[in-house]
């Protein structure tokens, strides 16, 4: 099956049985990030923690940047989009995810009523940033690094001491005053923005085979067009037209590229009523025909050449020809 491409993260950390994730990240050469780590904006049911073991990120919260500096541990909330970039090929940094329902208890006692469940409906959050300097960082440092060193060596019986150490930072989160209203992290303005965005690009991804105009997606949160488009355009750099037919051109790529479909079908699947079109639009984004994107991204000599006879096929050579 070909990558998810949404916004919406779909991939599943953990498992079932043991929902957590517990990764290592690196750059440079032999890594899939051979300049600098960059993962794009996106968002997920779980929390992440990040601890910069080593050089400064760039990383995106709420459509607000943060400059990590080595030791730092930065918290994405459930839901909150994020970007994270690596400043050079030397930063290095852990990671740890969880569905935050492991935090959840079946007793309803003081601590579940007054933090737990509140945290689970996003009423309370955690602050984003945690520096060297701040009352209790050494504590949440000490008890995610044991955390991760369970989750990364995976012995037997694992899961138990590295949810524990999620619950015990949970804890100091709480005593130290991490663990904060939502309405003081982000403004209600804020939150309505985001909400807003996020509700236009999960449509767009959802619906992208269909005609989309931009009275339908400002019908979707209730604006104008052209509030539409000043406030997409502010948040994702371009219009969201833009970022629709960018979106079809990427499912279009990895059609190409996973399937044997002929371009003239891909085209149509994507969105793109009219193939002249798709192969311009195409052709502008990639450099390259659809055709060409094809025989170059072919993964081996074999998908090469069923790709170069896929693309011969009458219906999608005439069409390219036109614009050759």
């Amino acid at each position: 099956m070909y990558p998810d491409l949404s916004l919406k993260e779909n991939v599943i950390h953990g498992t079932r049985e043991h929902p957590v994730s517990v990764l290592h990240f690196t750059a440079g050469k032999g890594t899939p990030w051979p300049e600098h780590f960059f993962v794009k904006r996106h968002w997920h049911d779980y929390v992440e923690i990040l601890h910069i073991v080593k050089g400064n990120y760039l990383v995106e919260i709420n459509l607000q940047e943060h400059l990590l500096k080595e030791g730092e541990l930065c918290i994405m909330n459930s839901g909150e989009p994020h970007q994270i970039t690596g400043l050079g090929t030397d930063a290095v940094h852990d990671a740890i995810l969880f569905d935050p329902r492991i935090l959840d208890f079946s007793c309803a006692d003081e601590w579940e009523e007054r933090y737990i469940a509140p945290f689970l409906k996003q009423i309370l959050m955690f602050k984003n940033i945690l520096h060297p300097e701040d009352a209790g960082y050494k504590e949440m440092l000490s008890v995610f690094q044991e955390a991760a060193k369970a989750g990364l060596l995976k012995k037997p019986g694992w899961y138990i001491p590295c949810k524990l150490r999620i619950l015990e930072f949970f804890g100091l989160a709480v005593g130290h005053q991490m663990l904060l209203p939502a309405a003081k992290l982000l403004s209600a303005a804020g939150s309505r923005k985001i909400a807003r965005y996020k509700t236009i690009v999960t449509y767009m991804e959802k619906h992208y085979q269909d005609p989309l105009s931009l009275q339908k997606l400002s019908g979707l949160v209730s604006c104008n067009d052209q509030y539409l488009c000043r406030f997409f355009r502010e948040i994702a750099g371009v219009s969201p037209i833009r970022y629709l037919i960018s979106y079809r051109l990427e499912r279009a790529c990895s059609l190409l590229i996973h399937t044997r479909q002929p371009v003239t079908d891909i085209a149509l699947e994507c969105g793109f009523e009219n193939i002249s079109y798709f192969i311009r639009k195409f052709r502008e984004e990639k450099g390259c025909t659809p055709k060409e994107y094809r025989r170059t991204h072919a993964r081996t000599a074999g998908t090469a050449a069923e790709a170069e006879s896929l693309t011969a096929a009458p219906e999608a050579r005439m069409q390219e020809e036109v614009h050759t």
